[in-house]
Formats: C-alpha cells, sequence, structure tokens
C-alpha cells in the first residue's frame, strides 16, 4: 500500500480507532507515523538509492526498516519495540493513576490499591530511603555477621528463603508436577539468576572477551556493595573474590539452559530423609522447618546434583565465605530499595554492564516497575492491576479477545486433525488436550486482599521484605490445602502472556492494548498482533516442553514411540535452523534454549493465520482475502519490531529463552508456505525455505 490521500486518510481513521480516549491521546502521533511509515515503505524501496529490502527478501525489514532508521534508542532503555512501548504507554497511564489517587483517596476502595499505593509513596520518599540506610536489613546481617557454628548455616540460609531470596537453594509450593490436584514441595536452584550474581551458570566458565569483562564487572560491583555496607575496602575485595569462587562452584553443579527443557528430568521426587542420606553435609530437616515448612515429608529435587553440591560446600567451605556469599546475596536483591549509593551501584551493573543502559529510567517509572516484577508476580503486583484494570480495559475488550481465542482454538484443531506424521490415538488425545485447555483473560474473577501484610508510606526497605516475607508465607501455606486451578500468577497489568501449568493460557489485559488488540480495530490487524499471541500460548502446551503434561496438565506421557520420535526429528530440524542465526557475529542464537518459544511461534502464527480465515469467512463479505492476509503479517512483523543495545542482546543471546524480535519474524514465516503465498514470493526467495529444509509441525 502506497502513500495516496486516500490511503493516509484511511491510516488517519485506522490511528483514531487504535488510540480511542484520553488516556491514550498522546500515543496517536507516534502512531500515527509508525503507520504512516509502514505505508511509504514499499514506496521509497522504488526510489533511487533506497535501501528497503522487498517483503520476499527480508519481511522484517521490509516492515521495520523505516520505524528503526528514525527512532533512536534512549539512553534509559536497553531496548526498544512494540512492547517497550506498550509498557511505557501503560506506565504513563498508570503513574497518571497513581497521582490521582493520591488527591483522591476514594479512588483506594480496596486493600490492594491501598496498599500498592502506599508501597508506591514510600519509594518515591528518597530522603526517608536515604535516612533509614539499611536500618530494614540489620537483623539479617547481624545474624549472618554472628555466623559461628557451621550447624546454624541451614538455619541462616532458611531465614533469607523466608523473605524470598534463593541463597543458594530455592524452595517453593506449588501443584505437583505429575498430579495437579495437590501441592508438593520443590526444591534446587531455581530459575533465572537464583543463587548467583550473573545472569547464566555459563558465564562462569566462558573465556570470551564479553564474559571476563562481566565478571570482572560482576567482581567490582560485589566489592562496592561489601564496602557500601560496612565492610572495610582491603576485606571486601578479598570477600568479591571469595563469593565468586563459590558461586563458580555452584554453578559447575547447574544444569545447562540447553538442558533444562525435558521436566521429567526435574522431576525427582524423595523423602527428606532420602534427600538428607543422598546430599549429605548440610541439615534439610532444620532447613525446612526453619523455612517454616516443618510438615514436609516429601519434596522434589529439581537437580540433584546441585543439592549434592550445595551440601558438600556447607561442609566444607570456610564460614567466613559463607558469610560474604549470603550478605551478598541481601545487598544484591535489596539495593533497589535502598539509598542511592546501593541504587547506583544496582544499576551501573545489572543495567549498565549487563544490559548496556546508559541513563537510570524517571524515578516514579523505576519504582512502579520495581513495585510489579520482571514477571509481574511481585507481592503487591496484583493491587496495581486492580487499578490499572480500572483505568484501560473494557468487558467489551474481554468479549472480543475471548471470540478469538475460540476461533483460533478452532483452527488449531483443524491444523491437529490435518497432521500427516501423527497417528489417530495421539491427534485423539491432543484434541483433548485442546478442548479442556482454559482461558483466563483480562483479570483475576477474585482480588487478594492482602490481610495480614504491613505497608508504610515511608519505608521502602521495610515494604519490600514485608511484603516479601508475607508473600513466601502465603506461598507455603498452601502446602496440604486443595489447588485453586483459578489462581492468577501474574499482573493484570503486565505486557505479557502466559501457558500455565494447569493447561491453561493467561492474557493480562496490559497486552490487550493497541497495537496488539484493539476492540474496535479490524481483523487482520488483531489475528496478526494478539492472535500471534494467543496462537502462541495455545502452541506452548505443544512445544518441546508442553507436550509432555496433558489435558489436566499433569506430566505425563501420553505420546507413542513412533509420534514422539516423529516430533523429536521436527523439532530438531527447527532448533538447527535457528543455532544457524547470528544476530551479531560470534553471537549465535541458542536453537535448544530457545527450542519452546521457536515451536509456539511457528505454531502460534499458523494457528492464528488460520482463525483469520475463519473470522472473514463468517462475515460472508470478503471476496479477496489477500489484502487482510498481507496486512495480518504486516502486523505481525510489526509487534516485533525492536532495538536493542548490544550488551542486552549478548546477554539475552546466553541467558535467555527468546529469539531476538528480527528472528522471530524471518525464522516462522520461512517456514511458512502461506506467507509465499500471499505474497507471491518465487520459489527461491531469500524468505521462502527450500522445500526439503523447511520445518512443519503442528
Amino acid at each position: 500500500m502506497g502513500a495516496s490521500p486516500d490511503n493516509v486518510t484511511s491510516l488517519r481513521r485506522m490511528v483514531r480507532i487504535l488510540a480511542p480516549g484520553k488516556e491514550y491521546q498522546a500515543m496517536r502521533k507516534p502512531l500515527l507515523a509508525a503507520v504512516l511509515a509502514l505505508a511509504v515503505a514499499p514506496v521509497v524501496q522504488a526510489q533511487p538509492g533506497a535501501n528497503i529490502p522487498g517483503p520476499c527478501e527480508d519481511f522484517e525489514a521490509y516492515v521495520n526498516s523505516a520505524w528503526a532508521a528514525a527512532t533512536p534508542l534512549p539512553a534509559d532503555r536497553a531496548r526498544i519495540g512494540s512492547f517497550d512501548d506498550l509498557q511505557q504507554r501503560n506506565r504513563t497511564l498508570l503513574l497518571a493513576a497513581l497521582r490521582e489517587a493520591g488527591d483522591h483517596a476514594a479512588l483506594l476502595d480496596t486493600p490492594g490499591k491501598q496498599k500498592a499505593h502506599a508501597f508506591f509513596l514510600s519509594g518515591l520518599d528518597t530522603a526517608a530511603i536515604e535516612r533509614r540506610g539499611v536500618t530494614a536489613l540489620q537483623p539479617l546481617l547481624a545474624a549472618i555477621a554472628g555466623l559461628q557454628q557451621r550447624g546454624e548455616l541451614p538455619r541462616l540460609m532458611a531465614e533469607l528463603n523466608r523473605v524470598g531470596i534463593a541463597a543458594p537453594v530455592s524452595v517453593s509450593v506449588a501443584a505437583d508436577a505429575r498430579d495437579k490436584r495437590r501441592h508438593s514441595v520443590s526444591v534446587g536452584p531455581g530459575w533465572g539468576g537464583g543463587p548467583l550474581g550473573l545472569p547464566d551458570r555459563d558465564d562462569y566458565f566462558r573465556a570470551d572477551e564479553r564474559a571476563v569483562a562481566v565478571r570482572a564487572a560482576y567482581a567490582a560491583y560485589t566489592e562496592r556493595l561489601l564496602k557500601l555496607s560496612g565492610v572495610p575496602a582491603a576485606a571486601a575485595a578479598e570477600q568479591a573474590s571469595q563469593i565468586l569462587a563459590l558461586e563458580k562452584r555452584l554453578a559447575g553443579a547447574m544444569l545447562p539452559r540447553s538442558e533444562l527443557r525435558d521436566p521429567n528430568r526435574l522431576y525427582n521426587p524423595m523423602t527428606v530423609r532420602a534427600l538428607a542420606r543422598s546430599a549429605p553435609g548440610l541439615d534439610w530437616r532444620l532447613w525446612l522447618d526453619t523455612v517454616g515448612l516443618a510438615a514436609a515429608q516429601d519434596i522434589v529435587v529439581s537437580q540433584p546434583a546441585y543439592t549434592v553440591a550445595v551440601a558438600q560446600a556447607a561442609a566444607e567451605l570456610p564460614l567466613a565465605q559463607w558469610q560474604a556469599y549470603l550478605r551478598m546475596r541481601l545487598l544484591d536483591a535489596a539495593a533497589p530499595f535502598l539509598p542511592r549509593a546501593f541504587e547506583q551501584a544496582h544499576f551501573d551493573f545489572r543495567q549498565g554492564a549487563l544490559r548496556g543502559l546508559q541513563a537510570p529510567p524517571p524515578r516514579d517509572q523505576h519504582v512502579l516497575d520495581l513495585l510489579v516484577g520482571p514477571f509481574g508476580g511481585a507481592p503487591l503486583a496484583e493491587g496495581i492491576g486492580q487499578i490499572f484494570v480500572a483505568k484501560a480495559f473494557s468487558p467489551v475488550a474481554k468479549e472480543r479477545a475471548t471470540a478469538m481465542v475460540e476461533d483460533i482454538r478452532a483452527a488449531m484443531a483443524a491444523r491437529i486433525e490435518r497432521l500427516d506424521w501423527m497417528t489417530a490415538a495421539t491427534k485423539a488425545r491432543a484434541q483433548v488436550k485442546l478442548a479442556q485447555m482454559r482461558l483466563q483473560i483480562g483479570y483475576p474473577d477474585r482480588w487478594r486482599t492482602y490481610d495480614g501484610l504491613q505497608v508504610s508510606a515511608d519505608d521502602f526497605a521495610g515494604n519490600w521484605l514485608r511484603a516479601g516475607r508475607w508473600q513466601v508465607a502465603e506461598h507455603f501455606a498452601r502446602l496440604g490445602r486443595p489447588v485453586d486451578r483459578t489462581e492468577w500468577q501474574t499482573t493484570p497489568y503486565i505486557v505479557n502472556a502466559f501457558a500455565g501449568g494447569f493447561n491453561n493460557i493467561v492474557f493480562p489485559a496490559g497486552i490487550l492494548q493497541p497495537p496488539f488488540f484493539d476492540a474496535s480495530a479490524d481483523e487482520a490487524t488483531n489475528f496478526g498482533g494478539i492472535g500471534t499471541v494467543i496462537g502462541h500460548e495455545i502452541s506452548h502446551h505443544f512445544d518441546d516442553r508442553g507436550r509432555r503434561f496433558d489435558e489436566f496438565g499433569n506430566l505425563n506421557d501420553w505420546w507413542t514411540p513412533q509420534d514422539a520420535k516423529a516430533y523429536q526429528e521436527r523439532a530438531d530440524r527447527l532448533a538447527r535452523q535457528f543455532s544457524a542465526f547470528e544476530p551479531l557475529p560470534g553471537h549465535s542464537i541458542n536453537g535448544v534454549a530457545t527450542l519452546g518459544e521457536n515451536i509456539s511461534d511457528l505454531a502460534g502464527i499458523k494457528a492464528a493465520f488460520d482463525g483469520l480465515q475463519i473470522a472473514l469467512g463468517r462475515g460472508k463479505a470478503v471476496a479477496d482475502t489477500t489484502p487482510q492476509s498481507r496486512g495480518f503479517f504486516v502486523s505481525y512483523a510489526t509487534i516485533w519490531r525492536s532495538k536493542m543495545r548490544a550488551e542486552a542482546l549478548i546477554t539475552q543471546l546466553r541467558s535467555g529463552q527468546h529469539s531476538p524480535g528480527r528472528y522471530r519474524v524471518l525464522g516462522p514465516l520461512g517456514n511458512m508456505p502461506q506467507f509465499a503465498a500471499v505474497f507471491a514470493c518465487p520459489p527461491d526467495s531469500p524468505m521462502v525455505r527450500p522445500l526439503p529444509e523447511r520445518v512443519a509441525i503442528w
């Protein structure tokens, strides 16, 4: 579509639809500029000297290069793109709502809203933060400093666990992987950084220039925090070295990311007595009792070799080394809530060295992000979600999005039925699983009341500790209770979506916003945006990990050996495809570690495309669906546009589970004959994989 006067008028009308209401007035100009850039791109391509490829050459650049050339990366951002832009707009709306609530107390009409608002105010009170210093941490710091007997080490570790710090072991209470009707206790290194200060276990062993520089930056950060907390300079340098050595020892016992895809390997049930026999050197019973799980007799160990390594280190390493490590893990977790010197040190390493940020975000945005947490799982994130939903999500939007889910579910069912590599018996089980998949959309049916949580408007670090302790206690109290399959594990505010452990899919109100979704927008825009996200989350229950769970969410092998082998062959081919992508020289995608996301992208866009055809066919008014189909693919590429700092990109490639946005366009579309047909791409086009190389799973 070129930028003719008629088309420009239509695009302006589209932007009015995409940006309704006074809360989103500010986004209309940038949205219009972005949409106009898309319209002009094919025209610019035809002009002398233009460097925008055609859709069959590089579809991601065809759609997004004009935006990329016109959009600088701000100093306080490691990445920009559609997800980030929407998150920023949601932040703007929510910050305005929080300021409004400060002037109108009647708007804080639930305990969740009240306590979230008080927590937010405590983060803005920098004078109180400076005045209080590390007072909130003193009981834990004193306990660490007072460690004199090796037998007290499990109790000290447990005290950190009780406020949500996994050092050096994570413990959780959640629905059992093999029987989702009951809760079980899980023990292991946990996910993400967990007991380590570096993003990934391999960061302790890589010898390349980037890894060496990151380890040096971490050592400097460790020394800096220790000195700020009162450790003398000479001792801080020595302790930083000891901490790095202890963490390297722990990292060596962890499974690499590429080996964490098989949930059967991570499910190792045993009694507490059996754990004590297999991993001697640490009093596991004392640790569990102190944590608050005295009733636990049976546990699930995710990585047995890791628990053995922890116990050996507990028995062998000097107590002074353990004290330094535990002190650092506490300081690192608490630093964003402490005086500016601690906060700046945390930013310089976590955001500067690891992600390349050149400046911190505004204070109110920083506090809001801490209040929500990276995946919307912070204790008071649901209270923030209540405030957001009241401002930005309507019943009409929920109804329209729900209808889209059902169209895409129907499309997925038809795709399963047409598979030529799967036997009838496995197809039947897949159809049952798909039909019983539960939808959680927008926000919870019941909000938390936060009984027992005390929040003060002038004690930021204290609030963080109390909220962490409250959340851990709430989770541990589940043991012995029936499992609540309707409980939300995230905030409605977050710009993300999830495939839950109960064979459910979750779409928070935060992502059900433009440009992903608008209740008034056309079908192609919505299906190419949120529709592909819906297809992605449905497909997660059929990816290399999700396929191992049944219709109840239980870890249960429902595949015939023949079908499992055929699936794995296709998955391995997709992993090799993505491993061949090199976003930066010398830095490739890990096709195995990102396999689940890549399978879900490929299957999800196909299901969403078929769902669009169902929706268009229901109208009976569209004689030629080609324009809508092209709009679908443009919308898809638009949601994955992004620019990243090199440091952030390398960190993602080494420790993340997702491929960079550009390759989430190029990878799936190259395997998708529907794309080639819609844009009439010749068979030898760069965007068309040769038939022998093409991967089709679902």
